[in-house]
């Protein structure tokens, strides 16, 4: 197999795994162990660095598709594998830079003004769809990965 391709799938891989990890195991666990604040600072903190390790690993995968596309002297097009990572990209890329921060100067309001996030307050329900929005494209990015793996495996078959 192309070492470019490996580099693609082995970085996709790993980010998805990541995303799964974290979002099975890691943000349940701690909503469950720890009371709701201290789970909330947990969470907080641990976002921006999972979102930068998924921007970081989006980029080893564009290395790895722009590489099999100039180094087949652009016989080799992965349009599909390309398309599905720009996505992934992108939404992370949105997710960190502008969701995230959406999400932290809400929760900044909500525990200035003394409001438990899913209480009926307008500051807690403006948080809930904030909230809303990054798990959607948590979800979409972690299909998206699991459609270029597919993809790909089609493509290593043909």
């Amino acid at each position: 197999m192309n070492p470019l391709k490996v580099l693609t799938i082995s970085s996709v891989s790993i980010w998805l795994g990541a995303m799964a990890f974290f979002s099975i195991f890691v943000a349940p666990a701690a909503f469950t162990v720890l009371d709701r604040e201290s789970a909330g600072r947990l969470v907080t903190t641990v976002f921006p660095r999972y979102y930068l390790f998924g921007a970081v690993l989006g980029v080893v995968g564009l290395v790895g598709v722009g590489g099999q596309f100039f180094g087949s002297g652009g016989r080799q097009a992965p349009w599909g594998t390309l398309a599905l990572l720009l996505l992934m990209l992108g939404l992370t890329l949105y997710a960190m830079l502008v969701l995230e921060p959406q999400i932290q100067s809400t929760r900044v309001a909500l525990r200035s003004a003394g409001i438990v996030p899913g209480s009926g307050a307008p500051e807690a329900q403006a948080f809930a769809g904030l909230h809303r929005i990054s798990v959607i494209l948590n979800g979409v990015t972690l299909l998206a990965g699991l459609a270029l793996i597919c993809l790909e495996a089609v493509r290593s078959r043909g």
